[in-house]
Order: C-alpha cells, then structure tokens, then sequence
C-alpha cells in the first residue's frame, strides 16, 4: 500500500511530494508497488513549505518531487541534494477557475475589473503562488488583485477556495482544475510566468536515497507511468530521466 500521511516503515522510502501531483503521484506509486514489489510513502503539500520542512527541520524526506526553482534552491544551498535530476521535463500550466460554468474571460484584467475574491497560492509557502503573481506583475496588476486575495497554502487548496464558494476566481495549475469536478476552467493564462516545471531527486545521505531515486527512475521511464500524467493534464517536454 502506498501511505500518503508522512508516516511508514523506516526501510520505505519516504517521499515529500508537490500537492499539484498527489493523485497521479499516488496512481504511480500503486503501479510502482505492483510491478517490482517495492512500497514507498509520500508526504503532500507546497513544495516550497517541504522543502523548508527537510533542509530547516530535519524533516525525514529520502526524495522530493517539487516544482519551480526556488524549492530546490532550498535544498541545494542546504547541501541536501546535488542536482541528480532523476524526473524532469514534466510542466504544468496555469489557469483561472470559477465555480460550475461561467462566462469565459480573455485577460487577467477582465478577473480584476470585476473586482472579485481571488484565491491565490501564497507565494512564501507554493510555488504557484510565486508563479501567479509573476503573471500579474507582468501586466502591473499585482497590487490590485492580492490586497484583497484569499491566500491560500499551495493549488489545491486554492481550488477548493473557489469549489465552496469562498472565492470567485481561483489561479491554479491546469491539471487541479482538471481533476475537480466542481470547477471550470475560465482562461488559460497567457500573461508572461516562469516555466512550471517539475523536478525529482534523491535527497543526499538519507538512509532510503537509493530507493527513493528507483522510484523515481520508475516513474520518469515507464511508458505506463507517464501516460498516468499525461491523462491527467501534465506535459513532458524532454525524455525527463537522468541515470543516477
């Protein structure tokens, strides 16, 4: 079985993964224990709060799978991982997202002329965060739409903002507007933001590193796997596996 809580057998990997990926990570980690026998446990949430968890509070992470640059920033300059990427090439766009079937918009400034609450990713804790306001900055409308944003700790949970009713709009990955039922997908953002893309490896000297990096390997080479996310909305820009 593959635990998702944090909390497993100390000879089972563990692994801090980014929320925008917990349910294909989970589908990958079934296929994962089916195929080779092998388990291994997964840690959700922002990716930048687990990599803070790992490199300031000795969080017990074999492996990490995160997006954007700043995460694994993190964990380099803590001297906790030396760029083996083993799961790359694999990005996500952003969009915006209101409740059940609206109107659909053409810009960022047609979400703040109307003046709405917005769910926005905190930008200290996820990287969407980080992301979002990038594309509102770029078209100097930052200022005006977060001073009254709901913020929110990473995607996922900005979706389910907008999925109560708590906000109108919500700016999220593609793929966890895709995966909810309860939302529609209003504009695919196309005001200028970083590259998201994810990147997997190994934590250096944890006691399950090697068997962290397997599952990795597994999932960026397997043609089963990666249709797992392609079906859910993920792009793979390049082959996406590096040998450790």
């Amino acid at each position: 079985m593959v635990a998702c809580d944090g909390v497993g057998d100390s000879d089972v990997p563990l692994i801090f993964v980014a929320a925008s990926l917990s349910d294909v990570v989970v589908e990958a980690g079934d296929l994962y224990e089916a195929e080779t026998g092998n388990r291994v446990d997964f840690s959700f949430g922002g990716s930048i709060m687990l990599a803070n968890q790992i490199a300031e509070l000795g969080a017990p992470a074999d492996g990490f799978f995160l997006v954007g640059d700043r995460p694994v920033l993190i964990l380099r300059e803590a001297g906790m991982y030396s760029d083996d990427n083993l799961m790359s090439g694999l990005v996500n766009k952003l969009v915006a997202i209101a409740p059940s079937e609206q109107e659909a918009l053409t810009s960022l400034q047609a979400i703040v002329e109307q003046a709405p609450r917005v769910a926005l990713g905190d930008p200290n804790l996820a990287p969407v965060g980080i992301f979002t306001r990038e594309a509102f900055e770029s078209v100097d409308l930052w200022d005006n739409v977060s001073k009254d944003a709901i913020f929110a700790v990473d995607a996922r949970a900005a979706t389910a903002a907008v999925q109560s009713g708590n906000a109108d709009y919500g700016i999220v990955y593609k793929t966890d507007a895709i995966s909810s039922h309860a939302v529609s997908i209003v504009y695919e953002i196309e005001e200028t933001y970083p590259a998201i893309e994810y990147v997997g490896g190994k934590i250096d000297d944890a006691s399950q590193s090697e068997a962290a990096a397997d599952f990795l390997t597994f999932i960026a080479s397997s043609p089963k796997t990666r249709n797992l996310f392609v079906m859910a909305g993920f792009i793979f820009d390049s082959p996406g596996t590096n040998n450790p």
